[in-house]
């Protein structure tokens, strides 16, 4: 995470801010409309308020497709235990089969568990430096973002 230079910090609204800070928060409350409205009806007042909206999009779909793949792992890993269970269960009375279902969905939640509270952390944490002012970019999208948004400056 690097932050930009706070020279946007003075000539910013409290409405700005607001904005900035929902958009952020959105990953506790409001889900992805609330930034992609928020984009919607300031992309072209504010580029403060559309750079941390269209933050906040990216990493929204980021944080879905890391729990998709987490769900598709969850599969995979039932399946193996099931073939494990098929295949234990033809040549002996081995319970490993329901263990290793077991195993795989205590993996799955506490997975889930961590992925949540991370991103509602980070969330939180991304949404009061907004509001303070700053340009805080996420790694790898807030980049892209940020050159869409304010060029080359």
């Amino acid at each position: 995470m690097e932050n930009s230079p706070e020279i946007y910090s003075q000539s910013l609204t409290s409405e700005e801010k607001t904005f900035a800070l929902f958009s952020h928060l959105s990953v506790v409350i409001g889900g992805i409309i609330l930034p992609i409205i928020f984009w919607a009806i300031q992309k072209d007042k504010s580029k403060f308020v559309r750079f941390h909206a269209l933050q906040s999009i990216f990493y929204h779909i980021a944080v879905a497709a890391i729990i998709i793949i987490l769900v598709m792992l969850l599969v995979i890993g039932i399946l193996i235990g099931a073939l494990a269970a098929g295949f234990s269960a033809s040549h002996n009375n081995d319970p490993s089969g329901p263990l290793a279902f077991g195993f795989f969905m205590i993996l799955f939640y506490i997975g889930l568990f961590v992925i949540l509270i991370a991103n509602a952390g980070y969330g939180i944490y991304l949404a009061v430096k907004a509001y303070e002012g700053n340009l805080i970019k996420i790694p790898i999208i807030g980049k892209i973002i940020y050159k869409k948004v304010y060029g080359n400056q």
